[in-house]
């Protein structure tokens, strides 16, 4: 289903995850859907560049500065101002973590001044093990 493009409400946030974001991983294939990214600002301030990024981290992630590994990412292009990018799937090529235990992350990340800064995310609170054989699975 190709992404829809319809107006939005002003809201607080700039650009936002809206509505629920999964995940599911098949073999070497990270699947992400997304219900709405949402570009809050202005009707003439179109965003930066956006990309969408899946990150394992060592910690579940509450926001600000990071460190992980990025397990697969997509370009989403520029968002126009008071505009949304609705019911979005993505099936990604997965680049495996050491092996461990990792919390994944979904972030929405703006290019601003020379490089891409996180705008909205998503914490999965299931931490996932990556394991020698190249899998990814709940941690139970």
């Amino acid at each position: 289903m190709a992404p829809e493009y319809t107006p939005v409400a002003t809201g607080l946030k700039p650009l936002v995850l809206n509505g629920i974001s999964t995940y599911r991983i098949d073999n070497e294939t990270l699947h992400i859907d997304v219900e709405e990214v949402i570009n809050n600002r202005a009707q003439d301030n179109t965003s930066g560049t956006l990309s969408l990024e899946m990150w394992a981290l060592s910690q579940p992630y509450e926001g600000g500065d990071f460190s992980g590994s990025q397990l697969a990412s997509v370009s989403l292009g520029v968002l126009p101002g008071q505009h949304s990018l609705k019911n979005s799937r993505y099936a990604l090529p997965l680049c495996m973590p050491e092996e461990g235990r990792w919390y994944l992350a979904l972030m929405l990340r703006e290019w601003h001044a020379g490089a891409f800064v996180t705008r909205d995310f998503v914490s999965f609170p299931q931490p996932v093990r990556a394991h020698y054989a190249l899998v990814l699975s709940l941690d139970h």
